[in-house]
């Protein structure tokens, strides 16, 4: 296929490419770009030694290459996500299903029906050609706020003499270098209108986390900063789809094969709350009932199975499906063993986990806000993957005092000042993760996180 990747675009042709032709195409429209991406380091949990990302893509006689090894002959795990999410997309728009659920779990992956559902939601790029551009351009830069060399970058821009800010994740390090001009050359390939709605994206994007929602991460506090997107439609589609794509290929640092995350109660997350999002934008939804909303459809994927249906106006079951959602439960026997858990804990304990999981950070004091506890409850569920559903609850329970522990007393102040206060607790990840924790979860209660 003859012309630039952005010249295959505007000709309605993306779908039609070739893996390995996307692949070289996008980085030689996007080399600087990619160029950051190599930069970053290893992902935390990938061990030293570990065999490359499995890939199958072919160059020349080698097969079975990630994206990152087809261009450098070397992994880079923010080179294979971000391809990956690209490569995710065309799938979408190729109509190719096969290629898109390529070695999911059987248990979970992706029904043709839901695949058919997120298709017909993206169409809009196969109809408007810059508006898909401006969705791979949002791809492609999404993850070079992780180089920790653009912190350099920024101060030479700047100038020594406004000092180093102090960032509190890499989205906010990104919106930074878009203010700065770093990403100028990739976002000047965009229509005035289309970079207009990507640099919004970005900006709002470095304090609105979309997929701790799905995962009952945050609280509605958290979603205030969506609000900035009302009057901004198309902004909010592609950040969204963004986020969808971006997932896809959250996996890819180990399996690039296929969108190995977009599994089925994922993107099933991600469907329903889209119209309710929208309502949130057109102010028809508060933020809290949007956030109730999401509880509820997680709810709902036990519940079909049999699993009694819980309320979000009842203050524990609420708390119930926040745990659900935090511990990506889609089964009706591991949602009985979340409740099991649960409900055995003592009484005081879990009346104080239900007081710190209820606060909205809106109108109601200091909301405290578990960063990376989904990937907690991940660890703690692979650490315990062998063991009887007994010993599964009680490490479950003592994750949960752990977490309640961390919460300090916080419980719902109505009529107060509400804000949010953030406790990374992946410094706990090396408790879960150390052998002793199979054999004795309760080691986990002799840790305290560090105050930050």
């Amino acid at each position: 296929m003859e012309g630039t990747f952005v010249e295959i675009v505007h000709r309605h042709e993306l779908p039609s490419l070739q893996d390995e032709d996307l692949v070289r195409l996008l980085h030689a429209q996007f080399g600087p770009e990619i160029f950051h991406l190599t930069r970053v380091p290893h992902a935390m949990e990938k061990d030293e030694g570990e065999t490359p990302s499995l890939g199958n893509l072919t160059k020349d006689t080698e097969t079975a290459l990630s994206p990152s090894r087809l261009l450098f002959k070397s992994d880079f795990d923010e080179v294979n996500r971000s391809i990956t999410n690209v490569r995710a997309l065309k799938w979408v728009l190729a109509n190719d299903y096969d290629a898109f659920v390529n070695h999911q779990p059987p248990a979970v992956r992706l029904s043709q029906k839901t695949f058919q559902e997120l298709r017909r939601l993206s169409e809009t790029f196969l109809e408007d050609a810059d508006l898909l551009l401006a969705m791979i351009v949002a791809l492609v830069i999404g993850d070079m706020g992780k180089d920790p060399h653009l912190i350099a970058e920024i101060t030479a821009r700047r100038g020594t003499q406004n000092g180093v800010p102090d960032y509190e994740n890499h989205d906010q390090l990104l919106a930074d270098a878009v203010a700065c001009g770093i990403l100028d050359r990739a976002l000047g390939q965009l229509s005035q209108a289309r970079r207009e709605e990507v640099v919004l994206g970005v900006q709002i994007g470095a304090t609105l986390n979309i997929p701790q929602l799905m995962q009952g991460e945050n609280i509605p506090g958290s979603l205030q900063p969506i609000l900035k997107f009302r009057g901004c439609p198309e902004a909010f589609y592609l950040k969204y789809f963004e986020t969808i794509f971006d997932v896809s290929g959250a996996g890819a640092h180990r399996d690039s094969r296929g969108a190995n995350r977009m599994i089925e109660p994922v993107c099933q997350s991600f469907l329903q709350a889209w119209p309710i999002l929208q309502s949130v934008i057109t102010e028809s939804t508060s933020l809290c009932e949007a956030y109730d909303q999401v509880l509820l459809n997680r709810g709902q994927l036990v519940f079909k199975q049999g699993f009694p249906e819980l309320s979000t106006a009842d203050r524990s079951e609420r708390t119930l499906l926040r745990l659900f959602a935090i511990g990506r439960v889609a089964e009706r026997s591991v949602a009985e063993q979340f409740q099991k858990a649960f409900e055995g804990l003592q009484e005081q304990t879990r009346d104080a986990l239900v007081d710190g999981m209820s606060v909205n950070g809106i109108d109601d004091g200091e909301a405290v806000l578990l960063y990376y506890i989904p990937a907690l409850f991940a660890e703690t569920t692979r650490a315990m993957r062998d063991a009887s559903p007994e010993e599964q609850i009680v490490a479950l329970q003592c994750l949960m005092c752990f977490m309640t522990r961390t919460y300090g007393g916080s419980r719902s102040e109505p009529g107060q000042e509400g804000s949010i206060r953030e406790r990374d607790v992946s410094p706990a990840i090396h408790i879960v993760c150390d052998p002793s924790f199979r054999h004795n979860p309760h080691v986990l209660d002799e840790y305290t996180l560090p105050e930050q």
